[in-house]
């Protein structure tokens, strides 16, 4: 990976080339992740392939209580130009000479105050704007802001700069915190479910497990929403290692049949009273039914890709077609949710925003700094919020200076939205990041407020080599305690001690050498007078 990002290759046009293998190698790392191949595909105890990639079965749990609140994240894929979303009216004259090509003429913006306007292609928002039912944070970004499609979405998907060694998304977090026993306590409506977007570690867990239900495209979900049906298994083709590649991947893809009941009913028992026209809307209006129909599921991703716009960015089918497409996307979901509209926020993202002067492609090059929307009916009046944009102190590269760092829209959202309490807020994004408190969403009723499973008995375990193991834990009094060994599919592999064990700490240890298998992840329970405790790790018999 290059560490000048600046210079890094394929990021402008002044090289096509690269610019196109960049994207090319984009594709192939977002392919093998919309197979889960990104983690490590264990072996299961009887050499086959662990529970489909091992991922899967804990897509359904979605234990704990949960509040009716709803959080859909709205991809904007490719980087998003802030400023032609936007357009600065405090300094329109430095905006039009950046761009003599590219900028939106006055007499096509819709006025939103006396600092902002957007184009006429976003007229559908003017409603929910004129009913405070839309707010924007401008200049959000983070120091040192990375430049590359696949890094950046990743950083914004995780929450931390560090993706290589911390790649777990930032709502995988608060699902498993919330829920210690996901994988001991499943249910049947999927924790998440990504739309149209294979490209995002949103709800990754900390062991690279996706714990949504991902669906390539709007129609695939509707699909099995409508049948039920995923792929027939027993039709892979005669060749034996073409048919076993068949099978595999339709192995993967039938994964959604673990939470297809729960979609089937929900899907079936609501309807769609708006009339969807765009292609962000096919996705949203699944998303819509779907919560008409009931489905618990309380975080969603959808994808708007495009946004990439280094070569004619001002053709109507480019940028301003983008914008049209979220705007009547967004306008059409929140009326065909109706009164349900109140329990639903959304947010859009995107992994950096464009530079501020034009090319001379007609186009803009990968930037920084961009603002993000945020809608629904709890935002209690319409608003901007944050750093204006500064078009006179540009960074050296002749990017935009950030003012609000992403992780603060973040920690409000978990707070204010999602009512957990501000400890857990900092743990999930590993920092005390500043609230926002003036973005319109509170949490109104302590009777949605949810708190962790109480910590009574901390655990751990240790490996000592050769497939042996040792947990620990530490009783304040004494107690029955059970410790189980289990497959990440919720499988029991044995009993490691079902006994009374004394106050004060304890060590049982354990070996798997017998079993006779690769690095696989396992899970070890401990229940202790009835409460479980479980911890996914990687084992190995060797």
């Amino acid at each position: 990976m290059c560490h000048d990002k600046l210079q890094r290759k394929g990021a402008d046009h002044l090289d096509p080339h690269a610019h196109d293998e960049d994207h090319r190698n984009w594709s192939r790392r977002n392919f093998l992740r919309t197979l889960g191949l990104g983690g490590a595909a264990g072996i299961g105890l009887n050499f086959m392939p662990l529970t489909s990639l091992y991922g899967f079965p804990l897509a359904s749990a979605l234990g704990g209580t949960f509040s009716d609140r709803k959080l859909v994240l709205i991809r904007l894929k490719g980087g998003n130009d802030g400023l032609n979303t936007f357009v600065p009216l405090y300094d329109y004259d430095q905006y039009r000479n950046f761009r003599p090509n590219l900028h939106h003429p006055m007499n096509e913006l819709i006025g939103l105050n006396d600092q902002f306007a957007m184009p006429t292609a976003m007229n559908d928002l003017k409603s929910l704007w004129d009913n405070g039912q839309m707010r924007v944070i401008n200049s959000v970004g983070y120091p040192d802001h990375n430049l590359s499609h696949f890094t950046g979405a990743d950083i914004m998907a995780s929450g931390n700069n560090d993706v290589a060694n911390n790649g777990d998304g930032w709502l995988a977090r608060y699902y498993t915190l919330l829920n210690p026993e996901y994988l001991e306590n499943p249910a049947s409506d999927p924790p998440a479910i990504k739309i149209g977007g294979p490209t995002s570690i949103l709800f990754n867990d900390k062991d690279k497990v996706d714990i949504s239900a991902n669906f390539a495209s709007a129609s695939r979900l509707e699909e099995l929403a409508q049948t039920g049906i995923t792929y027939n298994n027993t039709l892979a083709p005669d060749n034996c290692y073409y048919g076993e590649q068949v099978l595999f991947l339709r192995t993967i893809a039938n994964a959604a049949s673990i939470y297809s009941k729960a979609i089937f009913d929900a899907y079936n028992n609501a309807q769609t009273t708006a009339e969807y026209g765009s292609s962000l809307g096919e996705q949203l209006q699944l998303v819509a039914r779907l919560i008409k129909g009931g489905l618990k599921t309380q975080l969603y991703l959808v994808t708007l890709d495009g946004f990439d716009t280094h070569v004619g960015q001002n053709k109507s089918a480019d940028h301003l077609g983008l914008l049209e497409n979220l705007s009547t996307a967004v306008s059409d979901f929140y009326a065909d949710l109706g009164d349900l509209g109140g329990e639903v926020l959304s947010m859009t993202y995107s992994e950096f925003g464009r530079r501020v002067m034009e090319n001379g492609f007609s186009g803009t090059d990968h930037g920084t700094a961009l603002p993000v929307m945020l809608f629904g009916p709890a935002l209690e009046g319409a608003d901007t919020h944050g750093k204006n944009p500064d078009l006179q102190d540009l960074d050296p590269s002749g990017n935009l200076k950030f003012g609000t760092d992403f992780r603060s829209i973040y920690a409000t959202l978990l707070e204010r939205w999602l009512c957990i309490n501000a400890g857990q807020v900092d743990e999930i994004l590993g920092s005390n990041y500043p609230r926002l408190n003036d973005i319109g969403i509170s949490c109104l009723s302590t009777s949605t407020e949810r708190t962790l499973s109480p910590k009574m008995y901390e655990h751990s375990i240790a490996t000592l080599g050769n497939g042996q193991y040792q947990i620990n834990f530490d009783l304040p009094k004494g107690a029955d305690v059970t410790i189980t060994l289990h497959t990440i599919s919720g499988r029991m592999i044995r009993q490691i001690g079902a006994r009374y064990y004394h106050q004060g700490p304890q060590a049982v240890p354990f070996s798997i050498a017998d079993l006779q298998v690769g690095l696989v992840p396992m899970v070890y329970t401990v229940t202790v007078d009835g409460q479980r405790f479980a911890k996914q790790f990687m084992a190995s018999s060797r």
